[in-house]
C-alpha cells in the first residue's frame, strides 16, 4: 500500500508544476488583454474626440500632438508588461483621423533575448516579435460632413 501512496507523489511531483504554469499563464495573460483592451479603448477615444473636435489648422494640430503624447503616457504610466514601448501616429486627412499604434520592442531588450528566439537566427522561431502593428482606428470628421 506505500508503494501506491509514493508512486502517487511522483506523479503530482511531475505533473504540479505543469498545472500550475499553465494557470498562472493564463492569469498573466488575462492581465494582458485586460491591458490591452484598456488602451484600444483609450486609443479609439482619442479617435473620436479628434473626429468630432470643431478645431482645425494650427489648433487641430496642437490637439493631435498632445492626444499623441497623452497615449504614449498612459501605456508608460498603467502597463505593467514593458518590453514593448508604443510609437503613435496621428494623422488628419481632409475627411478622416487615423490613428495608428506601433508596438516595439526597445534593442537592448530583444538583444538580451536568447538567440533561439530572434527571428534573424537559422532557427529562430520569432517570438516574441520585435515588432507588431497593433491597433488602428479610422473616423470621418464630422466637422467636415
Amino acid at each position: 500500500m506505500k508503494r501506491r501512496r509514493g508512486q502517487a507523489v511522483v506523479e503530482f511531483a511531475l505533473i504540479a508544476p505543469m498545472v500550475f504554469l499553465m494557470v498562472f499563464a493564463m492569469i498573466y495573460g488575462g492581465f494582458m488583454f485586460m491591458e490591452y483592451l484598456h488602451y484600444s479603448n483609450a486609443v479609439r477615444t482619442v479617435a473620436r474626440q479628434i473626429a468630432v473636435s470643431d478645431k482645425t489648422g494650427t489648433e487641430l494640430q496642437k490637439l493631435i500632438d498632445g492626444k499623441k503624447i497623452w497615449l504614449e503616457n498612459l501605456w508608460e504610466n498603467e502597463a505593467s508588461v514593458r518590453l514593448y514601448k508604443p510609437t503613435v501616429t496621428i494623422t488628419s486627412e481632409s475627411t478622416d483621423v487615423e490613428v495608428i499604434v506601433t508596438f516595439e520592442m526597445a534593442d537592448s531588450t530583444y538583444n538580451s533575448l536568447p538567440n533561439l528566439l530572434k527571428s534573424e537566427s537559422s532557427f529562430g522561431v520569432g517570438f516574441p516579435p520585435k515588432k507588431i502593428n497593433a491597433l488602428q482606428y479610422s473616423m470621418k470628421l464630422e466637422n467636415n460632413s
